[in-house]
């Protein structure tokens, strides 16, 4: 991390470079460019993608003042030496990058030192995404931006790239050779939700094309994490209610589960098989008022859709589901109850 004396001398190196907002850094041209391109600036912003997630042999970053964000690029790894919601002073050319193929334009900041980029205070709350329609996110002043998608799994390569969907239109959603990520628990049908930065990767001039959105761990990426908008709901323990009839996931079937919790309650939904080896787990999360598990379907049904961690469906037979919840005064209370996974002859 940049030392107090070497961030005060960085600071004060910077009142010579131009001071301005990174929305200001993503103004484009009619070529898809920075209107500031080849300029050295100074942005200040907070930190969305620390370094070591992306390029972990580089530093690539990203940061974030109102609705704009930019990559921070060094050749020089800078490790772990921010976190999420640093408040953070950067100083750099601005450059446009395209590919050796032809692809870009990706607008970065690019820092000769990493004693350019500056920590100006740490402790912040975690950066949220933006939700926003795929129609939204998919625009040239978006790039770099902090946001999230809801829509539908439209293909998957299983591997690094992935299509998400929703009525205003779909976007790549892309690994980036990020090792902390596998697209293999998510199938084509998936309801879907995706948080991320957007990068571009556009292989004909002007460049307003070819935008990805790329997430930066496993959690940005959550099945059937469509918005709730029904009130909140809560009870003094654990409390759940199942439909006592057989439901059918070989044909796209949903069991249904409705359940409650004490406000701010850390709440554990698991389905176990009869020789109590644990088959998927739905929720692992602190209770709002509303259910944590996936919303899946056309009619986004809260429940399990008869598939594991992995993604693969169960053999027909009596499953347990286990609430198990814990209350802000460490009191833990468990329900469980019966789910039977039939299937349909052919």
């Amino acid at each position: 991390m940049v030392g107090i004396a070497a961030g005060a001398c960085v600071l004060a190196a910077a009142a010579g470079a131009g001071a301005v907002s990174i929305c200001d850094v993503q103004a484009s041209d009619a070529a898809g460019f920075s209107l500031l391109n080849g300029s050295t600036v100074t942005v200040r912003g907070a930190v969305t993608v620390p370094p070591g997630i992306f390029q972990p042999q580089y530093t690539s970053m990203y940061v974030q003042a109102a609705d704009c964000g930019v990559n921070v690029f060094c050749f020089t790894p800078l490790g772990g030496a921010f976190a999420l919601g640093d408040s953070v002073q950067v100083t750099g050319q601005v450059e446009e990058y395209v590919s050796p193929a032809g692809a870009g334009a990706t607008t970065e900041m690019f820092c000769d030192s990493v004693d350019r980029i500056v920590l100006l205070s740490s402790g912040h709350p975690v950066p949220e995404p933006a939700a926003l329609s795929i129609e939204d996110i998919a625009v040239e002043e978006g790039e770099g931006r902090f946001v999230r998608a809801y829509g539908v799994l439209l293909e998957n390569d299983l591997s690094t790239t992935m299509y998400l969907g929703d009525e205003t239109g779909y976007i790549q959603v892309y690994r980036n050779n990020n090792n902390n990520i596998s697209f293999l628990p998510y199938r084509t049908g998936d309801t879907l939700s995706v948080a991320g930065v957007v990068l571009q990767y556009d292989r004909t001039s002007p460049y307003f094309d070819g935008y990805e959105l790329v997430p930066r761990y496993q959690s940005d990426l959550v099945v059937g994490g469509v918005p709730d908008t029904t009130a909140p709901s809560y009870a003094p323990s654990a409390r759940m209610q199942v439909e006592s009839k057989p439901f059918y996931p070989d044909v796209g079937e949903v069991f249904p589960i409705t359940y409650a919790a004490p406000d701010r309650s850390h709440t554990v939904m698991t389905v176990y098989d009869l020789q109590g080896r644990v088959v998927r787990t739905l929720a692992d999360a602190e209770y709002d008022g509303r259910p944590a598990i996936p919303q899946l379907g056309d009619d986004r049904i809260a429940g399990w859709d008869g598939r594991d961690d992995l993604r693969r469906l169960v053999s027909p037979g009596v499953y347990v589901l286990r609430l198990e919840v814990t209350d802000t005064d460490d009191e833990t209370s468990v329900v469980t109850a019966p789910a039977v996974v039939g299937a349909r002859l052919r």
